[in-house]
């Protein structure tokens, strides 16, 4: 990602999500904070050894596939305008928040987007 090197996602993600940035630079004057991205097998093990339940059984995250992103920089937590810009308009980027990962849902993380293109 040219905003984040550190971010691995697979090829048409990543070029959502540069998408993506550039709407939410224009928006916040900012680049989007990411605080996670893909995760190998081993990654997954490690995940839930140290956060337990936070992650997915190894072998079951999307973030295994590449088409998941944790984010920080306010998007992380429900109710703030970076969250409520992101549910008006991630879903032009072909990116949805989880109905599991809602508010209401069976396992609340404001923080966790998904590629569905």
């Amino acid at each position: 990602m040219s905003f984040d090197a550190s971010v691995q996602l697979r090829c048409d993600a990543a070029e959502s999500l540069e998408q993506l940035n550039t709407a939410y630079v224009a928006a916040f004057g900012t680049n989007m904070t990411i605080s996670d991205s893909y995760r190998s097998y081993a990654g997954q093990v490690a995940c839930r050894r140290t956060k337990g339940w936070l992650c997915a059984a190894p072998g079951t995250s999307n973030h295994g596939t590449g088409v998941a992103i944790d984010f920080g920089g306010g998007i992380e937590s429900f109710g703030t305008k970076q969250f409520a810009w992101m549910k008006a308009n991630a879903g032009q980027f072909s990116w949805e928040h989880p109905s599991w990962a809602e508010r209401g849902g069976s396992k609340p993380e404001a923080w966790h987007w998904e590629y569905v293109g």
